[in-house]
């Protein structure tokens, strides 16, 4: 019996010594002041940088500007040939004595139309390549506002630790207060030790994942990932007011992908009408001089035509060409149908997170900092065991997160919402 009481102490002892070593650990993971010269990241800087310096967008700019190079080479005439012709020179192929020289150009033309049809096809692909460097932007700033509003969440969550690690450092006081007054159990000392270790751990873990999506937030933007990014700035949350019917419009007219499906479609008529002149044929126009050295010089003029004789190969082409049209409006029709359903279901996360928004600001936390005042002021009165008070400062902070967790999830679906529709929402 002895030695239990013994063992017991010495745990006792132990376990104080560890929670005030502890103390002092946790204490150093506060967060170090930001320098004056890293200024504070908003949405609005972090967009014009994206625009700058991410590579993603810059390659989708560049193969726009690509397809555009290629409307003037699509709609151009082939290069004319320039010929010189020798005739009748001996069979000792002495050029120089040819009893005649004759100096040609040639040049081929397309059947009327063909031309025209050459660059509307072309022209299309570089609207389509135009959508797809808008859509790029559009995925990009969904992506950089993902990662910053899980930025503010974890910046966030960790200052909430911080200031429960404050609240259990004032109740532990309170305790080593009555425990010394024989009031409370050593049971109490142990539990809030347990209770700052994992504060602690949830403090270690918080500071890895703010690295890491700061790490991703510099990678979007081009620079090194340990490169110092300046605080989050607090997000103002409104509810969004535009309706669905509003939302399924913009997303209708707006929409790269959307647009970019209109394009092919567009592009796949005009090389399907393309393709039924294919069976038209093409000329080659010639001219030449001929300098006879024996007599008078002379001009030459010939006119040449193909013969598509083979129908079999064009007919296909055709037939080629009208499938793939069909294939591109039913691949319009697939991406309307998903892009209704997706903007659908972001409303529907938004509205929901609006209402847990609302839950949490006029119920929830208030409650909750209610019934920790309560326990507070009863474990302070011996009418609350400590339990209850880590009980209620746990659920405190549960709510507190779960609060900021449905905040960003809020913004993140309107940033999805953004991506859906095309263009940025204003609420």
């Amino acid at each position: 019996m002895n030695l239990l009481k013994i063992r017991g102490t010495a745990y006792l002892s132990v376990v104080i010594v560890g929670f005030f070593n502890l103390s002092s650990i946790v204490f150093a993971q506060r967060p170090v002041e930001q320098k004056e010269d890293i200024p504070v990241l908003t949405l609005a800087i972090l967009h014009a940088e994206l625009l700058k310096v991410n590579p993603e967008i810059a390659a989708a700019r560049l193969a726009w500007e690509a397809a555009q190079e290629e409307i003037p080479q699509a709609g151009a005439l082939d290069d004319p040939e320039f010929t010189i012709t020798q005739w009748g020179f001996s069979s000792s192929f002495q050029i120089g004595d040819a009893d005649e020289t004759w100096y040609g150009i040639s040049q081929n033309m397309p059947f009327p139309g063909k031309r025209s049809l050459q660059r509307q096809v072309a022209a299309k692909g570089a609207e389509i390549a135009g959508a797809e460097f808008h859509g790029k932007i559009r995925e990009v700033i969904t992506r950089a506002k993902a990662a910053y509003y899980q930025a503010f969440l974890a910046d966030k969550s960790y200052l909430i630790y911080l200031e429960h690690q404050t609240l259990l450092e004032t109740f532990i006081k309170v305790a080593e207060k009555r425990y010394a007054l024989g009031q409370v159990p050593q049971l109490d000392i142990l539990n809030a030790t347990l209770e700052m270790t994992k504060l602690h751990a949830s403090l270690l873990v918080l500071e890895q994942e703010r690295k890491g999506i700061r790490a991703l937030i510099n990678t979007l933007l081009n620079r090194p990932p340990d490169w110092p990014i300046g605080p989050i700035k607090d997000l103002t949350y409104r509810p969004l007011l535009l309706s669905l019917d509003d939302l399924t419009g913009q997303a209708i007219a707006k929409r790269p992908a959307l647009s970019a499906a209109r394009f092919m479609i567009d592009k796949n008529e005009q090389a399907r009408a393309l393709a039924n002149k294919n069976n038209l044929p093409d000329f080659m126009i010639e001219t030449a001089y001929m300098d006879l050295h024996a007599g008078s010089n002379a001009w030459m003029l010939s006119v040449k035509i193909n013969l598509p004789w083979l129908l079999e190969k064009y007919d296909a082409h055709a037939r080629h060409a009208a499938l793939k049209e069909a294939q591109a409006r039913a691949d319009y029709t697939a991406i309307q149908n998903q892009t209704l359903s997706d903007v659908r279901n972001l409303f529907n996360k938004v509205k929901t997170a609006e209402a847990l928004i609302d839950a949490y600001q006029k119920g929830i936390l208030p409650q909750a900092e209610q019934l920790l005042a309560a326990a507070q002021i009863g474990y302070q009165t011996g009418k609350v065991n400590f339990l209850n008070l880590i009980d209620s400062q746990r659920a405190l902070l549960d709510f507190n997160l779960e609060y900021f967790g449905v905040l960003v999830q809020f913004f993140d679906s309107i940033a999805q919402l953004e991506h859906g529709v095309g263009e940025e929402i204003k609420f």
